[in-house]
């Protein structure tokens, strides 16, 4: 859980805040949906508001899942039995959040953390790999549905998410508290156009050999490497935790 909880500082702290408009004001999206608009979205996105919706797009959705999405209406589109209310989301250094957790013990498990205590408006929905902790021993494949429309999922490997991103990306080293958390996506495809930060990946290496452990050391502790570095290319880690935050 220590993993997670560090993960989920860092993706905190870059969350998005509301965007100012061209007035200089600060604009709130995150309005609630009332139940006929609700009615109104279910008969004419179709694919948009289905439970079999698991594309991710940074700052818009997460599956059904928008910034104006409340609880209730989840449990409306996705069935009570897929919606955990009240679900305990871990925090760094022990902090939890009460939040909901989509599709609970299945692959497709997510969790949203919520910017009000009516559960009203998402803050953020995270995705990790099915294993109990990210750690060097993490299987690299995954069956969770969740994906943006360009193909990073869980068990993607650096050097696919590099090509996405359509160039190289800083992340931390591994062995400590960010470990494998990309730090910057260096204005890549995977940056928002307005310089902010909708989508946070984690990435952790699956079992290792002997040189490989030796190299592994080298990109360890608490300092930023290029995805380009040779050592991280040789070893691929894999995306083992995805946050997506909305605009």
């Amino acid at each position: 859980m220590k993993h997670l909880s560090f993960f989920l500082c860092l993706a905190l702290l870059t969350a998005c805040q509301s965007k100012p408009d061209n007035t200089g004001e600060t604009t709130d999206s995150t309005s609630v949906i009332d139940d006929d608009t609700l009615a109104t979205t279910l008969s004419t996105e179709g694919p948009q508001a289905s439970p079999d919706n698991f594309v991710l797009i940074p700052g818009e959705q997460a599956g059904v899942v928008r910034a104006n999405t409340s609880e209730s209406q989840l449990i409306q589109i996705l069935g009570a039995e897929n919606v955990t209310k009240g679900d305990t989301v871990w925090g760094a250094e022990g902090d939890f959040y009460i939040g909901t957790t989509l599709f609970k013990g299945t692959p497709d498990q997510a969790q949203i953390i919520w910017k009000d205590e009516q559960h009203t408006r998402p803050e953020m929905v995270l995705i990790e790999a099915a294993a109990a902790e990210v750690d060097k021993a993490v299987p690299a494949a995954s069956a969770s549905r969740w994906a943006t429309p360009e193909g990073l999922r869980i068990g993607s490997t650096l050097k696919e998410v590099e090509k996405l991103n359509g160039k190289a990306f800083s992340l931390y080293g591994f062995d400590w508290d960010y470990g494998g958390n990309v730090s910057s996506w260096q204005t890549g495809k995977l940056q928002d156009p307005d310089g902010k930060v909708y989508l946070n990946v984690q990435f952790a290496t699956g079992a290792l050999s002997p040189a490989q452990e030796q190299s592994y050391q080298t990109v360890s502790g608490d300092g930023e490497f290029s995805s380009a570095n040779p050592v991280m290319q040789g070893l691929n880690p894999t995306v083992q935790h995805i946050s997506l935050s909305f605009r």
